[in-house]
């Protein structure tokens, strides 16, 4: 799956309406001949990288994330890693226990350069205050060193009240959504989508992508066959958890809808390789 050009700008329109945001993350993470300047961090609920257990988990960048373009998915790591990095940008993963101490890490630069989760030498005075992990981070081994300074705010998991098992409302929309992407009716496509996502259609056929704008929409959706497994909305978002088939592989992932103009419409989607 690609990241989407859509998903682009909205964290450009996000990094310029929070230019004053507070710093959530500074320092260096250095591994072998890797050097990552850290510019920001993210930190959310998520499952522990040594298994099914809940964790604290942080993401510190060499670019700049913010909350704010990332809290609507459920999925925070999913969307990361599909979204944000690339050969350009990498991320580390930081784990902490519920109350704030710090467990492990993971990440992966290129071949022979990451670890799958590797606690390391690591000396850490961050803590969890009300919401927040703040404090620094020190390691100083031969083969990875790193000075951080965090601050940063725990993402709310509540994403609306949970939605009847067919999505309702949303998740008609998103069928027809489904059913207008699988035959190419760009006719009955256009008027399921949010205003940001029309307005991304205009410009790219204005500068004659649109082929290419509705080909990378079709990689992000499972176009044989889709299953909502799970919703949750408020009374302008929505997100609906699925499963799913594309041409070639079975796929799971997570649309945003909104409600605009007195109709539920298709924002964003993400779906993976399972």
């Amino acid at each position: 799956m690609k990241r989407l050009p859509l998903f682009v700008l909205v964290l450009l329109v996000t990094a310029a309406l929070a230019a004053d945001a507070p710093v959530t993350a500074t320092g260096t993470f250095k591994s072998r001949e890797i050097t990552l300047d850290i510019k920001s961090a993210v930190a959310f609920h998520g499952k522990s990288l040594l298994g099914e257990d809940r964790a604290l988990i942080v993401a510190i960048s060499n670019t700049k994330m913010f909350a704010e373009a990332i809290t609507d998915y459920v999925d925070r790591r999913r969307l990361i890693e599909q979204r944000i990095m690339d050969g350009d940008t990498g991320v580390v993963w930081l784990e902490f226990l519920l109350d704030g101490r710090y467990r492990g890490m993971s990440y992966y630069f290129f071949q022979g350069n990451g670890c799958g989760f590797c606690s390391g030498e690591v000396a850490s005075t961050v803590k969890l205050i009300d919401g927040k992990l703040t404090g620094r981070m020190t390691d100083a081994e031969k083969d990875r060193s790193f000075e951080l300074t965090l601050a940063v705010p725990i993402m709310s998991d509540d994403h609306g009240a949970a939605l009847p098992a067919d999505g309702g409302e949303p998740g008609k929309a998103y069928m027809r959504y489904h059913e207008a992407l699988a035959k190419g009716d760009r006719a009955a496509l256009r008027p399921l989508l949010s205003n940001g996502k029309q307005g991304y259609l205009n410009r790219a056929e204005k500068d004659g992508k649109l082929a290419g704008a509705l080909r990378e929409m079709g990689d992000a959706h499972p176009a044989r066959s889709v299953q909502i497994t799970s919703g949750y909305g408020t009374a302008n978002k929505a997100v609906l958890l699925f499963v799913g088939e594309s041409s070639s592989a079975k796929v799971s992932g997570e649309v945003l809808l909104v409600m605009e103009n007195g109709a539920w419409r298709v924002d964003d989607e993400i779906a993976v390789v399972q």
